[in-house]
């Protein structure tokens, strides 16, 4: 006889669920803009695609700042409750505040001022959940898992979507479901207002400054590299001179952090980078299913098998592999499921990999994704500026040459050679 799931593993099924709603939910609202039925013709169209990539970035600074505070505060019941004010505040201004949008006018309240309303909201749930499940071993591997899981989604999605839209493009349609969003506030509700929390052994009310550090030098140069490079035309000179300035700044960034805790923000710069220019369209919906599926496994083979050079290879195949495809113009359909996938699993290793030892850190090195990259940047040049362009989705019909590939793939070496000399002058941390 099949034996009854008890209490206790229902509720430690339901508190990975909800965790993993949660911190997707969150993700998705920083990687997508708000969409309404008549976004196409809302006069504020120009200004929400120049105004998304800043409000990532702006998304990706609170989700460290709230990752600092909360640690300080010592408390992981304050942590839930603060993922859980952000999750609900994002539902809130898209039930009281979108429907007073003027889309025909440019008085009151504006797409773009609410797009970064739900990006700076949804930053604090992403730091406020990782201080939250941090001590808890199986909901820490379920955020690992959501969050580079909805960020690689949210990446690959167009928006806004189309009737012939594949993949999540269709559910998703550039903006989350409402319903997804308070199903998502009431799971957290839950689990905040019934979780036992068990005081901690010592307390420290200190902020963590070293990752806000971290996090200022390496966002500030990512963005500004990918603002000045993304308005010139596609040359060796200033793609160098930009690469040279994302490798210093987050090398910088890395040994701001103590011991090891940087690797994995080395490992997202430049993954970041060749992630940006492989090919995603055309592809099925499957793609997109086994995608999400390769991260999940490769956050599994990382945390079981931790190897960051190991990790730091396989980026710097996937730079290769994105130069190879540049080169030789493979079909578009194997390539970008080829693509798509290399993604997931990519991704995923490195971030099981390389887990700090704080979520703080943690927090810098994954919220890196976020920020508009350097590759980014390059495969936007056709649009002139740094913005949620046509240029986002990645295509064969779009010939950009070699040099963002060749880029890519130096980043990749001088992040795997600064990662080399951590492992080599930085202590292993105590287990």
């Amino acid at each position: 006889m099949s034996r009854k799931p008890t209490a206790t593993e229902f509720r430690t099924a339901a508190e990975a669920v909800t965790v993993f709603v949660a911190a997707s939910v969150a993700v998705l609202a920083i990687m997508l803009p708000i969409s309404f039925a008549d976004l196409a013709e809302s006069r504020h169209v120009d200004l929400l695609v120049f105004n998304v990539p800043r409000a990532m970035t702006g998304g990706a600074f609170v989700a460290v700042l709230t990752a600092a505070v909360t640690m300080a505060v010592g408390s992981a019941r304050a942590a839930w409750w603060t993922a859980l004010v952000g999750l609900a505040g994002i539902l809130l201004s898209h039930l009281l505040l979108a429907p007073d949008v003027d889309s025909t006018d440019f008085s009151g309240l504006s797409l773009p001022t609410l797009n970064f309303v739900d990006a700076l909201l949804a930053g604090m749930v992403v730091g406020a959940l990782a201080v939250a499940v941090w001590h808890e071993p199986q909901l820490r591997a379920v955020y690992l898992f959501a969050v580079p899981a909805a960020t690689i989604l949210g990446d690959i999605t167009e928006s806004p979507a189309d009737a012939d839209s594949a993949g999540f493009d269709g559910f998703l349609g550039g903006s989350l479901p409402l319903w997804v969003i308070a199903a998502s506030v009431l799971a957290l509700g839950y689990l905040a207002a019934t979780t036992t929390i068990h005081p901690p052994a010592t307390l420290d009310t200190a902020i963590p400054l070293a990752p806000v550090f971290a996090a200022i030098v390496a966002f500030s140069a990512i963005l500004g590299t990918s603002l000045a490079v993304s308005v010139r035309a596609i040359s060796l000179p200033p793609a160098l001179i930009g690469a040279v300035v994302v490798v210093a700044a987050a090398t910088v960034a890395a040994l701001i952090l103590p011991g090891r805790d940087g690797v994995l923000l080395l490992l997202m710069t430049a993954f970041a980078v060749a992630g940006s220019l492989v090919l995603t369209l055309p592809r099925s919906g499957l793609i997109d299913v086994g995608t999400v599926l390769a991260v999940g496994a490769g956050v599994l083979i990382g945390l079981r098998a931790p190897r960051a050079l190991v990790a730091a290879a396989c980026v710097l195949a996937l730079s290769l592999f994105v130069l190879f495809t540049d080169l030789f113009d493979p079909p578009a359909a194997p390539n970008a499921a080829v693509g798509c996938l290399a993604l997931g699993a990519v991704c995923g290793y490195c971030v099981g990999a390389a887990v700090p030892h704080s979520p703080a850190a943690t927090t810098v090195g994954l919220s890196i994704l976020f920020v508009p990259s350097l590759g980014v940047a390059l495969s936007d040049n056709l649009f002139g500026n740094l913005a949620y362009s046509p240029s986002w989705y990645r295509t064969a019909d779009v010939d950009r040459g070699p040099i963002p590939a060749a880029i890519a793939v130096g980043i990749a070496v001088s992040c795997t050679a600064v990662i080399a000399l951590l492992h080599r002058y930085r202590p292993a941390p105590a287990e």
